[in-house]
């Protein structure tokens, strides 16, 4: 019998929108919520994510808040306002590949700090030191990390803020997509930091991840008034504002945030555990337990570098990626994409009777290779 494809490689879970993000969207369309919005965003929904940072000891205003058409929009609006011929953008990895892909179209470059699975991918702050320099223009952290699940910790993002803080010229942006997918312990924002610069602090975020809503293209920035109404106007001469419909969605997921978190929550969790278990069945997998967002980025260096029943030989995560796709239909991303070869990246937000399906299938075609030696 022929297996039905299971993905594990998806940016998306497979939850469903939150039931009162949905309703609110219809209103929205019967109301005739239909017509060109305001660029920056409605004052509702910024005034709910000023709220929601307020709520956690923050102080922030709507001036500060950019609405935009999903949270790689933000970056991209970032990055075309802020960036000049030669700057640097520091990127700690591994990483998300879509900072690369938006690189291509921005003056900018993209410079590589490593860090290691040994260290639980750790940020060393004389590391930091060691790579920034007058082109820096720009520390892109991600938080919780994407791929490895990574949450920095406040005493961490406090020690690399004394590095920033002596290059004035410096940004940091904060991609805090996942901020609300968190396991063993809190999450800290970056702006609830000592030492952040409320001129040189940007927050990316939005409603993809945490809320389920990744194909309604809601995110926003949150940072200081300047770099904001710089990139009001850009968005406002290239897409414009997000429709208003859309965000009422948004505004009703916020409100609604205690009632519809709680049950994604708990399935993400169990389902870590069942991924942790499987993982663990497979010898000489090697992994960072994440403390966030919903992957593991697991090493699968020793199954390199050996052949296959048919005889192809796996050299990259890449070919072994391919190799599982191509005999056990199930997909996986491989860590070449995010800047960490021998890796890859297993998704555990999908249904709990397919994740172990796919956790079987990928142990059987492993031990093939072992046998095949």
């Amino acid at each position: 019998m022929p297996m039905n494809p299971i993905s594990l490689a998806s940016g998306a879970s497979y939850f469903r929108s939150p039931a009162p993000a949905t309703a609110a969207a219809i209103a929205g369309l019967k109301e005739g919520n239909t017509t060109y919005g305001p660029t920056e965003g409605t004052p509702a929904l910024r005034q709910a994510i000023c709220d929601f940072y307020n709520n956690g000891g923050l102080h922030v205003k709507p001036e500060q808040v950019l609405v935009t058409p999903g949270s790689k929009q933000a970056l991209f609006n970032l990055f075309t306002t802020l960036l000049c011929q030669g700057d640097e953008v520091v990127v700690p990895t591994p990483a998300w590949f879509g900072f690369q892909e938006l690189m291509k179209y921005s003056k900018g470059m993209v410079v590589p700090l490593e860090t290691k699975l040994s260290e639980g991918y750790a940020l060393k702050p004389e590391a930091l030191r060691k790579t920034l320099n007058d082109r820096s223009r720009i520390l892109l952290l991600t938080n919780p990390g994407n791929p490895t699940g990574r949450i920095y910790t406040q005493s961490e993002l406090e020690a690399l803020l004394e590095v920033t803080n002596d290059f004035p010229n410096l940004y940091i942006l904060s991609d805090e997509i996942y901020d609300r997918v968190a396991y063993d312990g809190p999450f800290t924002s970056l702006l609830s930091c000592k030492g952040a610069k409320e001129e040189r602090s940007i927050l990316i975020n939005g409603f993809s991840k945490s809320f389920a809503m990744s194909g309604w293209r809601l995110g926003y920035m949150l940072g200081p008034e300047e770099i904001i109404s710089k990139c009001v106007d850009f968005q406002g001469s290239t897409l414009a504002g997000v429709s208003v419909f859309l965000q009422k969605a948004a505004l009703a997921a916020l409100e609604q945030e205690p009632e519809v978190l709680p049950p994604m929550l708990e399935v993400l969790a169990q389902n870590r555990r069942v991924m942790q278990q499987g993982l663990d069945a497979i010898p000489e997998v090697k992994y960072y337990l994440p403390d966030g967002a919903y992957y593991f980025f697991p090493v699968f260096s020793f199954y390199l570098n050996r052949r296959t029943p048919s005889g192809d030989t796996l050299t990259t995560s890449v070919d072994l990626c391919r190799y599982l796709l191509e005999r056990y239909h199930l997909e996986l991303a491989p860590g070449d994409k995010f800047g960490a070869p021998g890796h890859a990246r297993l998704s555990f937000a999908i249904e709990t009777p397919k994740l172990q399906e796919a956790l079987q299938r990928l142990k059987q075609a492993l031990e093939l290779l072992i046998v095949d030696c």
